[in-house]
């Protein structure tokens, strides 16, 4: 489980623990966490639903989530919640890394310094030398984004229009 936040140029990324996701779930016991975040009405992002956010829940109760929300400080000090993203343990060991920003604050960079920053705990944490990213073809963003970071194509996807992309460590010395 992640305890620390990780602070980028513009962003903190705080560790979205359970009592994170199951506020996204029930909108009840409004967590610590997100004190003092202004969260946006349509938040979370569209991808984000109820049987993901369960899936995200199942998946850290097995220690097999690491996730962040992404907050930005704007220039009148307000803290805003704009995206999250995170790294999925999948059963074969193998990690994944998947994130989304809100509509709003796309093309400005954000994704790409929260994904520099996830990458980089990562790379640092001891968990693996290996990480993969899936994307669908046609999102160019999101392959810029992890051009951007580091990540290169590494092959197709299993369903119709997925891309892989991945980054070694042990090859890579842009992360340690």
């Amino acid at each position: 489980m992640i305890t620390d936040t990780i602070k980028g140029k513009r962003l903190v990324l705080i560790p979205a623990d359970k009592s994170v996701l199951e506020y996204e779930l029930n909108k009840k016991k409004y967590p610590d966490a997100l004190k003092d975040i202004i969260i946006p009405e349509n938040w979370p992002h569209k991808t984000i639903t109820k049987n993901v956010t369960e899936i995200f829940i199942s998946l850290l109760n097995q220690d097999r989530l690491y996730n962040f929300y992404w907050v930005y400080e704007g220039k009148s000090g307000d803290k805003i919640l704009i995206g999250s993203g995170g790294i999925i343990v999948h059963e074969t060991g193998e990690y994944e890394i998947g994130y989304s920003v809100l509509e709003q604050f796309e093309n400005y960079g954000f994704a790409t310094e929260a994904i520099e920053s996830i990458v980089k705990w990562f790379g640092s944490s001891g968990l693996g030398y290996k990480l993969i990213a899936k994307t669908d073809d046609k999102n160019y963003p999101s392959i810029k984004v992890l051009e951007k970071t580091g990540f290169t194509f590494s092959g197709l996807g299993n369903e119709p229009g997925s891309l892989i992309y991945s980054i070694n460590f042990n090859d890579n010395p842009r992360y340690p």
